[in-house]
């Protein structure tokens, strides 16, 4: 099976491609590989070593770099010269990563912050050590480090470096019990102060190809390439023999790890294999049956029992120690599993392809299983059950009943979910279809149809008889339970149950029988019926012999145990043991390994310890571990990875490291604002887990399946951000985080302290303001007497201010009498002046008239008489005497208007002058004509004349000129 999963690591590698593929295991089933690709950690192909660290924390020697993997994240570190890094050795006492590339080495430590940092070591070396090659092994003991390089070892003790020569190329090495060993094209040598000397007994390996070097009893298995594996116990040599000699030979050992008793090989041509070396029990991993290639460039394996295989392209995980192993990988899958059945030495297979079968136990022949298609059963099987010494295959077409390698159809019923034999009635059976219920009979040997029984027509995927007339059926939002005639035949009563009716919820009540009992696993814990009240109620023995309220999806019952199913656990007890924990293993199914057929989860017990798990892959195979412990057998995998401060944008406070180290930070207050991001290994990402959180023990947040959290605005003070994961066996995980948000700069300490002060400074100037306050009131009690001694000297100059005021009122206002009484007498003037001309004119138009009538001698004298008296009106007109008085009472109401025009334009005549007062007076021109004895245009040249006078342009205003500007 092969499994795509496109989830971040800690929650399945987000957006990341995770392939879970099982490989091939005693017996043909197959433990669980999760592929890692290479686009994961840049795309880096080969990698050289693997070192895991405290459960959680691996590193990889890559082509690209150090590779860091937290359970969740890849992080790729470079070496300053971008070479391959071809080894990693992590140094607890020192809390320090060491690793080596090509002529280059040094460490990686965490910072304050906790992200790892860089410092290189060889560029201290001298220049004939600078380019020491390869460093394919880093080693530390006794406070001295070692660098093995390809021809030479470099000791570091104190700050001196010390070149130790191999005359031979060195192909491995490792430091075992203080002893570093070295494995060359001239056999295997150990270190003995500054000098190499050859291990003692093993002389026969000098001619072969050694590949490693790993603890064992009292000496050292040494491996070769082609040779198999040899002991050396410093005095003897001899051969361990593992029985796949011939496999080592043709596919060239490459590299080597060891852990207990298993040792796992990995090689060039055809994958790895791992050796039980107590038993000799051996099992092969290559692309036939799992791994991504057949290239194995370095094996590790874990604190958890699993090994680490890097490849030429990716890395794969093995799962060795998972209780869950698997019978088919792509691509060599058979489909979905929904049944099995052992029978006869044969184990069958219900999928959604059809029915198959394979040989029992399950075996292989050359990485192949021996699984094959039953003839004529392509399609979806739902179910194989037992009736009596028959097995039957449900399927999709029908009823088949089994026969070795073969199917028989049995009667013409299709769409058949499951079948039973008949309470009290050996000879019959109820056959569940999509349809209804119908009942079966055996007759002279073979299976005929009774009939449909009558009033049932929903689906009958899962039932129980509670008796023969008795029937409990499952469907997903209701449990219907149906009463039939004495015949079978009908049914006579029928009701259905759900929430209304004492479940606990209104779907996924999947009904089971224990010890003769109908009951119903639920979301919620186990529930029977209560026939009293005919409602559902909780059944606390079988909840207290399981995992309490915990969900189940199925209960079955074989021999004395109890099984229970969901997606998340397997739980089996010993019926009679009713204190809850007293007898019960409970098992976890990992998602990210095994994931149910949703509404279709089924377990098949094949012993008390060994069941066959059904699920979306195919099949699982489920060992109970001989020893068991209660939701506590899972290595720690929540904690907190990083700390951000998220304004005024994102930068990195804290990241988590492999050392646990924790700083406290002090953040300023202009940047309160944090997220946390918070997630699982990769191992608990498929599982269903719920999150919470809470800030300085406040109340735990409601369950979350987010992995983030940030918190804004945050006020000054210690803070303490918490996280716990609740997994679906009630396992609960936490980790916190302790951090401190400073005080703006005006609530700080030294801020309080100038506060203080200048309140003191104030009660000072407050006291020496009232000090002064009291001498100014001595000064202005003086001051006062001064003022009021001023006050009435100026209220005496006021009141004297206000009669002279008054007199000069008085005295304005009769100077404005009279100036009103010399402006009517001159308007009077001029008016009667206007007049006189006016009449003057008119005499004078018609003496004219009169003249122009004489006429003859005798006219002469009289039109010499009409002239004169004609020029004596002019003279009248033109009076200087009248235009003196005019202008004298005008200069005396318009503040010698007159003389100030004299005294500017003394070239002005008097017509000119006359003008000016008259356009002062606002006059017409109609009604300056007269005055000036000038036609209307005369008056027009008159102001031309004027305007060219005063120098006024065009757009100047003569009036204006006369009433401002003069």
């Amino acid at each position: 099976m092969r499994i795509y999963v496109q989830k971040k690591f800690l929650c399945l590698l987000t957006c990341l491609q995770t392939i879970l593929i099982p490989v091939c295991a005693s017996g043909g089933w197959s433990s669980y590989i999760i592929h890692f690709n290479k686009s994961l950690y840049g795309k880096g192909t080969q990698t050289w070593q693997i070192v895991p660290y405290d459960g959680n924390w691996v590193y990889f020697a890559n082509k690209n770099g150090m590779v860091q993997f937290d359970g969740d994240k890849w992080t790729v570190f470079p070496l300053n010269n971008f070479s391959d890094v071809r080894s990693i050795m992590l140094s607890a006492e020192k809390k320090r990563i060491y690793v080596g590339g090509i002529n280059e080495f040094g460490y990686y430590e965490p910072a304050e912050d906790g992200a790892l940092a860089y410092r290189c070591m060889s560029d201290t070396l001298d220049a004939a050590y600078k380019f020491i090659g390869n460093i394919w092994g880093i080693y530390e003991s006794d406070n001295i480090l070692y660098f093995q390089g390809d021809d030479r070892v470099l000791k570091l003790l104190g700050n001196e470096y010390t070149a130790i020569k191999m005359q031979g190329k060195i192909d491995c090495s490792n430091m075992i019990n203080n002893v570093l060993y070295v494995g060359t094209d001239r056999g295997v040598w150990i270190l003995v102060g500054n000098a190499f000397m050859p291990l003692r007994g093993a002389e026969a390996l000098a001619s072969k190809r050694i590949r490693g070097i790993v603890p064992y009893k009292e000496g050292v298995l040494v491996v070769t390439a082609y040779d198999g594996l040899y002991y050396c116990n410093g005095y003897e040599m001899e051969a361990f023999v593992t029985g796949a000699e011939d496999f080592m030979r043709v596919n060239e050992v490459f590299s080597v790890a060891k852990q207990g008793d298993k040792i796992a090989l990995g090689t060039i041509h055809k994958g790895l294999l791992v050796i039980d070396s107590n038993t000799r029990e051996i099992a092969y991993f290559n692309d036939n049956n799992g791994l991504r290639n057949n290239t194995v460039l370095s094996v590790s394996f874990d604190a958890l029992g699993n090994l680490w295989a890097g490849l030429d392209s990716g890395i794969d995980y093995i799962c060795l120690s998972s209780p869950f192993t698997n019978l088919y990988s792509y691509p060599y899958s058979y489909g979905t599993g929904y049944a099995a059945a052992v029978e006869d030495g044969r184990l069958y297979l219900g999928t959604n392809r059809g029915l198959y079968y394979s040989s029992y136990p399950v075996k292989q022949e050359k990485g192949v299983l021996d699984i094959h298609p039953i003839p004529q059963s392509s399609g979806q099987v739902w179910n194989l059950c037992r009736v009596g010494d028959e097995l039957f295959c449900l399927h999709d077409r029908g009823v088949f009943r089994v026969n070795g390698t073969s199917l028989e159809r049995i009667t013409d019923i299709t769409g058949a979910w499951c079948c039973q034999p008949v309470l009290e009635h050996a000879d019959c059976m109820y056959v569940g279809t999509y349809n209804g219920i119908y009942l079966l009979k055996k007759q002279a040997g073979n299976w005929v149809k009774i009939c449909r029984i009558s009033g049932m027509d929903d689906s009958c995927r899962l039932f129980e008889q509670e008796s023969a007339r008795v029937i409990w059926i499952y469907n997903v939002d209701h449990v219907t339970r149906i009463k039939l005639d004495e015949t079978l035949h009908a049914v006579t009563k029928l009701k259905e149950y759900n929430e209304n009716d004492g479940f606990p919820v209104g779907r996924y009540a999947y009904v089971g029988k224990v010890e003769g009992r109908i009951c119903f696993a639920t979301p919620k814990g186990i529930y029977r019926h209560n026939a009293d009240t005919d409602r559902m109620e909780p059944y606390p023995e079988l909840n207290n012999l399981l995992n309490g309220s915990s969900r189940y999806s199925r209960l079955v019952e074989y021999g004395n145990k109890l099984i229970s199913l969901s997606p998340h656990e397997i739980c089996v007890a010993t019926l009679g043991a009713y204190k809850r924990g007293g007898d019960v293993s409970i098992n976890l199914i990992r998602q990210s390994l095994v994931e149910l057929v949703p509404d279709y989860e089924t377990v098949i017990p094949l012993t008390d310890s060994l069941m066959i798990v059904p699920n979306e892959g195919g099949f699982a195979l489920f060992q109970m571990p001989r020893l068991h412990k209660r939701k506590s057998d899972r290595v720690r995998s929540l904690y907190i990875k990083n700390m951000y401060l998220s304004y005024p944008k994102d930068s990195l406070v804290y990241t988590a490291n492999f050392l646990g180290k924790k700083t406290i930070p002090q953040i300023d207050y202009a940047m309160n604002s944090v997220r946390f991001d918070y997630g699982l290994s990769f191992m608990e990402s498929g599982s269903d887990v719920r999150f919470q959180y809470r800030l300085n023990q406040e109340r735990w947040s409601d369950f979350t399946d987010i992995h983030t959290k940030e918190y804004s605005n945050l006020f000054e003070g210690n803070y303490c951000f918490e996280v716990q994961a609740i997994f679906p066996d009630g396992t609960v995980e936490s980790d916190s985080f302790s951090f401190v948000i400073l005080p703006p700069w005006y609530r700080t300490m030294q801020a309080y302290i100038c506060y203080f002060l200048m309140i003191l400074m104030f009660m000072w100037g407050i006291y020496r303001w009232d000090t002064l306050r009291v001498r100014r009131e001595k000064k202005r009690a003086v001051i006062e007497k001064d003022l009021e001694m001023h006050e009435m000297e100026k209220e005496y100059e006021a009141e004297k201010a206000k009669r002279e005021k008054q007199i000069m009122e008085l005295e304005k206002e009769k100077l404005e009498y009279d100036l009103q009484h010399k402006s009517q007498e001159m308007a009077n003037l001029m008016i009667n002046f206007l007049r006189k001309n006016e009449m003057l004119t008119e005499i004078k138009s018609e003496i004219v008239k009169v003249a122009a009538t004489l006429k003859g001698e005798s006219a002469r004298e009289g039109k010499q008489k009409l002239l004169l008296i004609n020029n004596k009106i002019d003279a009248n007109i033109q009076s200087d005497e009248v235009l003196k008085r005019i202008e004298d009472q005008f200069d005396l109401i318009h503040n010698n208007f007159m003389k100030r025009l004299h005294a500017k334009h003394p070239d002005l005549s008097n017509n000119e002058c006359m003008m000016c007062a008259y356009l002062k007076m606002d006059l017409s021109t109609k009604e300056i004509a007269p005055l000036l004895n000038i036609s209307v245009r005369g008056v027009e040249t008159v102001r031309y004349r004027l305007r060219k006078k005063f120098g006024l342009e065009r757009e100047d205003s003569l009036t204006d000129y006369l009433n401002h500007k003069l």
